[in-house]
């Protein structure tokens, strides 16, 4: 668009960057986490709340970017932020091919009652959450310590598999996994 010499068409050009950009993040980034928000939960955030939240996060990260992550660096940022969401992955795949065995009871998985197969502890599973706090303290320290600087870019590889390895060791230490009719037949 530079080597347009029409002011009225690089308005035009500018125009629809603008709003394809705003578009697009609104659809990517916005929108996702407003209904994640809600989803969390329903009886007290609705989609506007989830809105909100999301947009007050996004104002924070985004005055946060200049002075904090800018000086860590992009590539240092996603590091961080795989090292610390890379747990919950290794965790969701241990307790689904391992724990649970591929097996999972539709009528109860979306069932916040207790007594239900997924409730745990006041519908927490605390297992799960210390595993992940766990995991993702040694993945996060793969890229915060100098020390181990080296094992820098495979934070997410030791954060999936420490969750997993904690969250397995967890679980079947205490026996906590639900047991789902089709186990009970086989």
């Amino acid at each position: 668009m530079e080597r347009v010499d029409s002011l009225p068409l690089t308005i035009v050009a500018a125009l629809t960057f603008f709003a394809a950009t705003v578009g697009i993040n609104l659809v990517a980034n916005f929108i996702p986490p407003a209904y994640d928000l809600a989803n969390l939960f329903p009886s007290k955030i609705s989609f506007k709340m989830g809105g909100l939240i999301t947009a007050v996060i996004a104002f924070f990260v985004g005055a946060l970017w200049i002075s904090v992550i800018s000086q860590i660096g992009v590539p240092g940022f996603v590091n961080a932020l795989g090292a610390i969401v890379a747990p919950f992955y290794g965790i969701i795949v241990v307790d689904y091919y391992l724990i649970k065995r591929q097996h999972l009871n539709m009528q109860e998985l979306f069932s916040s009652a207790p007594g239900s197969a997924y409730y745990y502890v006041n519908g927490w599973n605390t297992r799960a959450l210390i595993a992940f706090g766990v995991a993702a303290m040694f993945s996060l320290s793969t890229v915060l310590v100098p020390a181990l600087a080296s094992l820098g870019g495979y934070g997410w590889l030791i954060g999936a598999g420490l969750g997993g390895v904690f969250y397995y060791g967890l679980m079947k230490r205490f026996k906590a996994a639900p047991v789902m009719p089709e186990q009970k037949a086989g």
